[in-house]
C-alpha cells in the first residue's frame, strides 16, 4: 500500500479510533491530502481507546506489547507489533552491522545497555541482536541493560575475548562509559564502538570519542546511530555518505544555514522507504503503515526531507552527493530539546557542542546537566558539570565561559543577561562541578531536567 491516500482511505475505513478522530476534528469530507488533520499522541493516541487503534480484525496478528519510554509528560503510549515488521527489522539490522562493521569476519561482542521492561526500543534492540547471535558464528550477545557499573565490568572481564565490542546505549552514557574504562587502556585502542540511540549529538561529539577510543577522528563508525520512535519504528539510518555530508555542513555554517535555516547542520539519515514523511509547522509529520496505522502523526521532532536536486542548487559540492539517496531525512531533535531563558530558546546541542570544544584545562569530562531553579523568587538556570578532575577556580571558569558563550550564540541573550543580572544583583547562570567518577551509573541519563 505504497500510495498514502489509499492508506488513509483503509485506515479512515477500517480503524475506529481514527474515524472518530476525523468527526471530532470536522473533518470527515476529505477531498484532498492537504485537508486531513494533523494527529499527535495527545489528541489521538491518547484520546482513544486502545483497541480502537489498531484495523479491526486484526489482533490476531499481534505478537508483542511494547510501549513508549515513558518520559512525555503526556504519558506512555502502549504498542502492539506485528512478527512481519520485526522480520524486516532484523534483516536490516543484519545488514548494517555487516557492512559497517563486518560482524561475519570479526569476532564481535555486542553489549545492549538500554532500558528494558515493556520499552519498545531496548526490548526490540535486545530481542533482534539475540535472534541475530543465534543464528551467527562469531557473535555473542550480553544485555546487562542500564546498569552500566555491570556492563563496564562485563567489557573489561571478556573485552579481551573478542576482536571488537559494539556498545548500544544512548549517547549521553558514552562519557561515563570512558571515565570507567580508564583503567583499562586496552579497551581504548580501537577496539569498541557504539551504535547507539536516542539523541541528538554533535558532529564534535562524534570525534571527540572516536578520539578518546582510540579510532581516527573522523571514523564515521564510532558513534553511529539511527532516527525512529517506538510510535513510528525506523525511520532513517545514518550511512557513511549522510555522516560525511553532516561534516562538509558543519565547516560550512553559512551554507548549512542556506539549506536548514539553521547554521548548525542537522543529522542527516537515509529514510525508510516505507514512510512517508512531511515538514508541517517545522515538525517531521510521518505517515506509515504498522499495526497501529499513523496518518499525518506530529512526531514533535524538528526536521524533514531534503531533496539531493536542492542540495545540488543550493551549492553542495557534487563529491558529497554522489552516492547520496534523492530523498535525505534530516533531524535537528526533540522539540523540547531548547532551554528556555526568559523568552529565549537555548538550543541544549549547541551547549554541548561548546563544552566539547574546550581546552584540556577544563577537564570537561563530558557530561552535563541543565536545571531550572528559583531562588528568591528569580529563574536561574543550575549547570551541573562532570569533570575528569577538579581544579582551583573551575567552576568560576566554567560560569564566565558559559555565560559568554551563549551571549555569543543569541543576540537575544545578550542584549537581556546582563539587564536581567543587574536587576536581581547577582547571575543567572550557575555552575557546580561534579566529579565524572561519581556519576551514578546505573540509571538512565538525562541531559535536561525538567525542573520544577
Amino acid at each position: 500500500m505504497t500510495d498514502k491516500f489509499s492508506l488513509f482511505e483503509n485506515v479512515r475505513e477500517t480503524v475506529r479510533a481514527y474515524r472518530r478522530f476525523l468527526k471530532d476534528t470536522g473533518k470527515e469530507q476529505i477531498k484532498g491530502w492537504e485537508d486531513i488533520p494533523v494527529c499527535n499522541k495527545q489528541n489521538y493516541l491518547l484520546r482513544y481507546p486502545l483497541e480502537e487503534l489498531y484495523r479491526e480484525g486484526s489482533l490476531d496478528r499481534c505478537f508483542l506489547i511494547g510501549a513508549s519510554s515513558g518520559f512525555s509528560s503526556e504519558g506512555t503510549v502502549l504498542w502492539l507489533k506485528k512478527a512481519e515488521d520485526e522480520e524486516v527489522y532484523l534483516q536490516a539490522v543484519k545488514d548494517l552491522l555487516i557492512r559497517d562493521y563486518a560482524i561475519h569476519e570479526k569476532r564481535t561482542l555486542i553489549i545492549v545497555s538500554l532500558a528494558f521492561g515493556t520499552w519498545i526500543g531496548g526490548m526490540q534492540i535486545a530481542c533482534t541482536f539475540r535472534k541475530l547471535a543465534g543464528d551467527m558464528d562469531g557473535v555473542t550477545v550480553a544485555t546487562p541493560g542500564i546498569d552500566l557499573k555491570e556492563s563496564v565490568y562485563i567489557a573489561t572481564r571478556l573485552g579481551k575475548l573478542f576482536e571488537q565490542i559494539l556498545w548500544v546505549v544512548n549517547p549521553s552514557s558514552i562519557s561515563i562509559i570512558y571515565a570507567n574504562l580508564l583503567n583499562s587502556p586496552e579497551l581504548l585502542k580501537g577496539k569498541i564502538y557504539f551504535p547507539v540511540v536516542g539523541e541528538y549529538f554533535t558532529e564534535s561529539f562524534r570525534e571527540s570519542f572516536a578520539r578518546k577510543f582510540g579510532h581516527e577522528a573522523d571514523n564515521p563508525f564510532v558513534v553511529k546511530t539511527g532516527y525512529g520512535s517506538a510510535d513510528t519504528g525506523d525511520l532513517g539510518i545514518e550511512r557513511v555518505e549522510t555522516i560525511r555530508l553532516r561534516k562538509f555542513l558543519e565547516r560550512n555554517h553559512d551554507l548549512a544555514e542556506k539549506i536548514f535555516g539553521e547554521p548548525a547542520a542537522p543529522m542527516l539519515f537515509k529514510k525508510n522507504p516505507k514512510a512517508f514523511i512531511e515538514t508541517i509547522h517545522g515538525n517531521i509529520v510521518v505517515t506509515k503503515n504498522q499495526f497501529i496505522p499513523l496518518i499525518r502523526y506530529d512526531t514533535k521532532d524538528r526536521g524533514g526531507i531534503v531533496r539531493k536536486s536542492f542540495l545540488r542548487q543550493a551549492g553542495v559540492d557534487e563529491d558529497f552527493l554522489e552516492e547520496l539517496p534523492d530523498e535525505i531525512l534530516y533531524v535537528f531533535g526533540r522539540v523540547e530539546d531548547a532551554i528556555v531563558f526568559y523568552g529565549t530558546n537555548l538550543d541544549v546541542a549547541h551547549v554541548s557542542d561548546f563544552l566539547t570544544s574546550l581546552n584540556e584545562s577544563y577537564a570537561y569530562g563530558g557530561l552535563f546537566e541543565i536545571e531550572p531553579k528559583e531562588k528568591k523568587g528569580v529563574e536561574l538556570f543550575e549547570f551541573t558539570i562532570y569533570v575528569d578532575e577538579a581544579r582551583k577556580g573551575l567552576e568560576i571558569r566554567y560560569r564566565h565561559a558559559l555565560i559568554d558563550f551563549l551571549k555569543a550564540s543569541s543576540n537575544e541573550f545578550a542584549a537581556k543577561y546582563d539587564k536581567l543580572a543587574n536587576a536581581v544583583g547577582g547571575d543567572l547562570i550557575d555552575v557546580r562541578l561534579r566529579d565524572i567518577h561519581t556519576k551514578q551509573i546505573d540509571k538512565k541519563h538525562r541531559v535536561v531536567k525538567k525542573g520544577r
